[in-house]
């Protein structure tokens, strides 16, 4: 601005989460099965796509869990957060 003072249009820290925020340091992608099951998710397929600002919940219809949900819900997660062990069985279907 003419001030020396910055100006955002919009806050970048709320809203919904968005997929490129996956690839900050020290984050990841997990999805949760509404069965339980946990997945990290490898985003590098979607962002190949140029989905990067893509909305996490437009995402979630893309997944496929080993129980036969058709959906799974999205979310980033620090290195700290993640499970200890037994997760798997969800993957990117399209």
């Amino acid at each position: 601005m003419a001030d020396g003072n910055r100006y955002l249009a919009r806050d970048f820290g709320t809203g919904p989460a968005r997929l490129g925020w996956a690839t900050a340091a020290r984050s990841s992608l997990w999805a949760r099965c509404a069965c339980g099951r946990e997945a990290a998710i490898d985003p590098r397929l979607w962002l190949a796509q140029g989905l990067g600002r893509q909305m996490l919940h437009e995402l979630e219809p893309r997944l496929r869990c080993v129980c036969g949900a058709r959906r799974a819900r999205l979310e980033v997660r620090g290195l700290a957060e993640a499970p200890g062990g037994g997760a798997g069985g969800i993957s990117i279907f399209r």
